[in-house]
């Protein structure tokens, strides 16, 4: 064994343990520190990058091995930009009865508190869901539980749950012993996750979950907070559609609006439901992480750096950076999105998805940033700050988009209408409302006759865990919606499979 010292903003974190030949991946991992890994340790990302002395080389913690006592160097936490975190404090003395709403996402996780007898939010805290550590996407983490159990993962979330609701008491001056009542809502995985159950079966045909979950317990201990709270865990509709997804539904009205209505919550899920002909047809996509920057040469979550947006004019290439005159170090999904989008409008991306070179444009000034980097073809971003995008790039978000725009279009088929019959479309999730809708339409994603009745909703399912917190009409509401759902198997459809090859190509026009 051997003693790693682990330090992060020059701060020593824990002195942990570890096997002598392990990678620092695995350390760190074992140490229970969350940070920056999207693809799981695999070594397919480059993100999880850490230092060995405090100047030193960044070097890959899962590809660095532990030879004897030592240190590492964490990067800062993430301050990424986390939708539904809303800034302040209600200015009045809080209730003795008290409830949180908690949206447990892939990628976030935000706590509102609540005052139970007005149901006004008193108070809101977010962070990166400490679980990144072991991937970016859930398959990632049912995987690390399949080879070694769920209980780090729970023990995770639980812990964070805690933090993250003192954090929301101090914010507002209550006594977390006041909480009476704590409504859950996340996907499948994250809700099993949540409750000690383990995932394992949803990796694996037929997908199977232990629970769907959809009633209320005592806390009894399972949270290390709020001992005499009750818990309500939001009811999923299979193992990939949650209960995320089910309460989103109701925040957004979806129930009260005219005519055939498209639901979708945009990340590695890629959720989708469609309200047609009185029922609710749902199904989940496999975007994967491309679209939150993971596994992209220079994606980066939306943290100070990150290019947010990318416009084409006639300047050129305009980039909207995060932070305060800060440089570009990065991309994160709507800059990603974004630019994708550009390179789509100037031919620099072909219909098939191809980066072109610059010879191929000549006298476009699309083609000053069209070059090579370590003989590859890149799409220069900022040449000055070495951020770009790479052939390899463009096919991750090829693919994700396909898979969702198939998916809307089976849906589609499936309940027999076309796009001419939707009148409403909305875009929910946290990712989702920082996606700039014409960009979208544009790569594909959705169909452009959509465009002019899109709405971004935002954080629907911490609205959503609100009114469930709150009403117990909503509840019953939530359970109406459940009562009405087919959910439609994508990977054994053959609308999909032919709907995937057509929306993989891109519209130049």
């Amino acid at each position: 064994m051997a003693e790693l010292k682990i330090y992060r903003a020059g701060k020593l974190l824990t002195a942990y343990n570890a096997t002598v030949g392990t990678t620092l991946y695995n350390a760190i991992r074992e140490a229970g520190v969350p940070f920056e890994a999207p693809c799981g340790g695999r070594g397919k990302c480059g993100k999880c990058l850490v230092r060995l002395t405090p100047d030193g080389p960044w070097v890959k913690a899962c590809e660095t091995t532990l030879e004897g006592d030592g240190e590492v160097y964490l990067p800062d936490a993430l301050a990424m930009k986390i939708a539904g975190d809303a800034e302040g404090a209600a200015a009045k003395p809080a209730s003795t009865q008290l409830g949180i709403a908690v949206d447990i996402g892939t990628t976030t996780v935000v706590c509102h508190l609540l005052d139970l007898n007005s149901c006004e939010k008193l108070a809101t805290a977010s962070n990166v869901n400490a679980q990144r550590t072991f991937g970016a996407d859930v398959i990632s983490r049912i995987q690390y539980c399949a080879e070694n159990g769920h209980s780090m993962l729970t023990q995770l979330i639980q812990n964070q749950l805690k933090e993250l609701i003192l954090q929301a008491c101090n914010k507002a001056g209550a006594d977390p012993k006041n909480i009476r009542r704590i409504s859950l809502a996340g996907n499948t995985i994250m809700q099993h996750l949540a409750a000690d159950m383990s995932p394992v079966g949803m990796g694996v045909a037929p997908f199977t979950p232990l629970s769907l979950f959809g009633f209320e317990v005592p806390n009894n201990g399972l949270y290390p907070i709020a001992e005499d709270a009750v818990i309500y865990y939001a009811p999923c509709v299979y193992s990939y559609v949650g209960g995320d997804i089910t309460v989103g539904m109701l925040a957004s009205g979806l129930e009260n609006m005219d005519g055939p209505c498209v639901y979708i919550d945009i990340g590695t899920n890629g959720e989708i439901a469609l309200k047609a002909n009185g029922r609710y047809y749902c199904c989940a996509t496999a975007a994967g992480p491309a679209f939150e920057g993971a596994e992209i040469a220079k994606g980066m979550a939306a943290v100070p750096g990150a290019i947010s947006h990318v416009t084409w004019g006639e300047n050129g290439l305009e980039l909207t950076i995060l932070g305060d005159n800060v440089p570009p170090e990065g991309l994160c999904g709507s800059g990603l999105m974004d630019a994708l989008a550009v390179l789509v409008e100037t031919g620099a991306v072909d219909e098939t998805g191809r980066l072109v070179d610059a010879e191929e444009l000549p006298g476009h000034p699309i083609a000053k940033h069209l070059g090579k980097r370590e003989g590859l073809s890149v799409f220069w971003l900022s040449e000055e700050h070495d951020v770009y995008m790479i052939p390899r790039d463009v096919r991750k978000l090829q693919l994700a988009k396909a898979a969702i725009a198939a998916g809307i279009q089976t849906l589609l088929q499936t309940a027999g209408i076309s796009e001419e019959d939707v009148a409403s479309f909305i875009i929910a999730g946290g990712f989702g409302s920082f996606l700039d809708k014409t960009s979208t339409a544009k790569v594909g994603l959705f169909p452009k006759r959509f465009l002019p009745f899109a709405k971004s909703l935002g954080n629907m399912a911490g609205e959503g865990a609100v009114l469930a917190l709150c009403s117990e009409q909503a509840r019953r509401d939530i359970q109406n919606i459940m009562d009405n759902f087919e959910v439609v198997e994508l990977s054994t459809s053959p609308i999909f499979n032919e709907q995937f090859v057509e929306q993989m190509m891109f519209d130049n026009e």
